[in-house]
């Protein structure tokens, strides 16, 4: 069984309860939900793929059980501020021994990556993660034999910034995503009210054909529309937070 695990908590500081927000009278979340559910459609009924939204046992994070009652993702609550852990608890209660790993963060994560990480993992058994997309794009995927055999060798009670090095690179299979398009200016992930505005360009531009556009049109219309413009300048101050915060976790 394959384990689709969106990470999700309502407890962000930088932007309280930001799944929540709407675009289009939709939560964001919801919108990576749909997307999700759409471009796995077949597996999802042949219920050869779940999907969870992982998120922790703090009390606020039970409302994802209300918003999504009568869908067909589950809700795991598990470890507060280990994400792995979490994925882990999971995938044991849940039967699953494939994971892939989407932040629900990435509101526009990218199926195609998705099924290629798939794909490579069910034959190669570890670690796979692909590169060359946008920031908050590109996927990672991993047997839940590995990730157990990764914790058991580090130390950490707190793993939720860049908590992928807790996996051996040398395990890794790396799969290019290549492309001509001009992608180092867009940022494709949700942290602050700028990313909010840039995600709302983003879908009400494109309308719910968002859900099934191919990523070469999607980056395209971006660039041609200047929607990048709403949030680029936070790049280099989401990678002085992103490394701040991994040190803070040592």
């Amino acid at each position: 069984m394959i384990g689709i695990f969106i990470t999700a908590r309502l407890g962000s500081t930088r932007l309280n309860q930001k799944h929540l927000i709407e675009i289009g009278g939709k939560p964001m979340i919801k919108w990576l939900i749909d997307r999700y559910s759409l471009g796995f459609e077949k597996e999802i009924k042949d219920q050869t793929i779940k999907l969870f939204i992982t998120t922790s046992e703090n009390k606020e994070n039970y409302l994802f059980d209300t918003i999504f009652k009568e869908t067909n993702i589950e809700i795991f609550h598990g470890s507060d501020s280990n994400i792995p852990l979490r994925h882990l608890e999971c995938a044991k209660a849940n039967n699953i021994n494939y994971i892939l790993s989407v932040d629900g963060d990435d509101i526009l994560c990218s199926i195609e990556a998705s099924k290629m990480i798939l794909k490579k993992l069910l034959v190669v058994g570890n670690l796979v993660k692909t590169i060359g997309l946008p920031l908050g794009m590109n996927v990672m995927g991993y047997s839940t034999v590995y990730l157990e055999q990764s914790l058991m060798k580090i130390a950490y009670d707190r793993l939720e910034t860049g908590w992928g090095k807790i996996f051996d690179e040398k395990d890794t299979i790396t799969i290019e995503i290549k492309n001509s398009l001009n992608c180092e200016n867009i940022r494709m992930t949700l942290d602050y009210k700028e990313d909010v505005l840039f995600f709302n360009h983003v879908i009400s531009g494109i309308g719910n054909g968002i859900n099934t556009i191919s990523d070469k049109d999607l980056i395209e219309n971006i660039i041609e529309n200047n929607w990048n413009k709403a949030n680029e300048n936070l790049i280099d101050k989401y990678w002085e937070n992103f490394n701040q915060q991994r040190i803070a976790e040592k």
